[in-house]
């Protein structure tokens, strides 16, 4: 029987407290698959989401930049509007490539349905430059771009004339249909801006302005020169590349506190593991002393415990890693609550290297806390063990 065999069936002998030692492991790898986990996946997010606005600074209404940027990427509808002649400020403004105006509106038919409409120009398209669509852009008054899974779920095809959702009386034809982005833009009705502005009774207002530089390594300047245009105490500039900075900062923080956390959880686990073995050491001190007596070495006893000991966290790993990924779609809820910003993007998945990782962090661990009991198991002597009663 090899020492790896041997080592398991020990583990089998006391399977309760097994079971609870791997238990804890898993527990703390779990957490630290998550923290992982979400830490890659929310970066890479906002990344995907400032990426797909095509935006370097979004102008919008005064008030909370960070529910201003929310609102603009996901769609809802706006407390405040903007003045529409504050536009030709913002594309007279030194530095600025592309201005493109927006007018957003979200409505809730009686099943509770959010639908997001867009009313824009056609300097969209200077912004969206990863946009795919088939057919063409609103033109004519009731032209509409619908979003892949707007037109999916509810089965418009293009060319249909169909009734604008929680509109009544209106009614529009799909002249484009938008290929799937994997943002929220897939869950919008684009129309054109003035028949957004009519529709929605604000007439020469807008909700927000998206602003593409002409060179983006001149952002500072570029957010000085629109706030100090005659319209800038009016309005709020803000730089996403900054903004997004900053949640990233505060999201970083909380992931310091959950970092102390998981830490803490290792630690635990560790210390569960080290306890155990040096229980079964003190069971097994007659059986230590009978494989000493028939030729086993010291480093053979050593090595004996310290296997059990890796098995163990191993099992608890492998066991967390699936924990945390069974549990994720939950936890990614629960954090999507209480985020200040949370990307379109799923934040916790499957990541072969995180999970590999995860199970490096538990063979660690569980290599430390083997350490003591393998040594205490190694240092007994045959005359000692075999005089030891029970």
């Amino acid at each position: 029987m090899t020492r790896s065999e041997l080592a398991i069936k020990n583990a089998a002998r006391r399977p309760l407290r097994t079971a609870v030692t791997v238990s804890g492991v898993a527990i703390a790898i779990a957490a630290l698959f998550t923290l992982l986990s979400f830490q890659r996946g929310y970066q890479s997010g906002v990344q995907g989401e400032l990426s797909r606005l095509g935006a370097h600074i979004l102008v919008v209404p005064k008030g909370c930049p960070y529910d201003a940027a929310s609102i603009a990427l996901h769609g809802a509808r706006w407390p405040c509007y903007l003045k529409a002649e504050y536009l030709e400020q913002v594309r007279t403004a030194p530095g600025v490539g592309t201005a493109a105006p927006v007018f957003m509106n979200a409505l809730y038919d009686t099943a509770g349905e959010q639908t997001v409409y867009v009313g824009v120009d056609r300097d969209i398209a200077g912004l969206k430059r990863s946009w795919r669509w088939s057919g063409t852009l609103p033109q004519q008054e009731g032209d509409l771009l619908v979003g892949s899974d707007i037109a999916s779920r509810r089965g418009w095809a293009l060319g249909e004339s169909i009734d604008l959702p929680g509109v009544p009386g209106h009614r529009g034809t799909v002249r484009g249909l938008l290929e799937t982005t994997g943002g929220a833009d897939d869950g919008f009705i684009y129309m054109r801006l003035a028949d957004a502005q009519r529709v929605f009774e604000h007439p020469g207002e807008l909700t927000h302005i998206l602003v593409r530089l002409s060179d983006s390594d001149r952002l500072d300047q570029a957010v000085m020169n629109l706030r100090g245009c005659s319209a800038g105490l009016e309005m709020n500039v803000v730089p996403l590349t900054h903004l997004f900075k900053t949640i990233s900062n505060l999201v970083s923080s909380t992931r310091l506190l959950m970092g102390a956390i998981v830490a803490i959880a290792l630690l635990l686990g560790g210390a569960g593991v080290s306890n155990a073995l040096l229980m079964s050491v003190v069971e097994r001190t007659r059986e230590i002393g009978t494989m000493r007596a028939i030729g086993a070495s010291r480093p053979d006893i050593f090595r004996l415990f310290w296997m059990e000991a890796i098995q163990v966290s191993a099992v608890g790993g492998v066991i967390g890693s699936a924990l945390a990924y069974a549990s994720s779609r939950a936890v990614e809820l629960w954090l999507r609550a209480r985020l200040p910003f949370a990307p379109t993007d799923v934040l916790l998945g499957w990541e072969w290297g995180v999970a590999g990782g995860c199970l490096v962090g538990a063979i660690l661990v569980g290599s430390i806390a083997g350490l003591l009991p393998a040594w205490r198991a190694s240092c007994l002597t045959p005359i000692d063990a075999m005089r030891t009663q029970g």
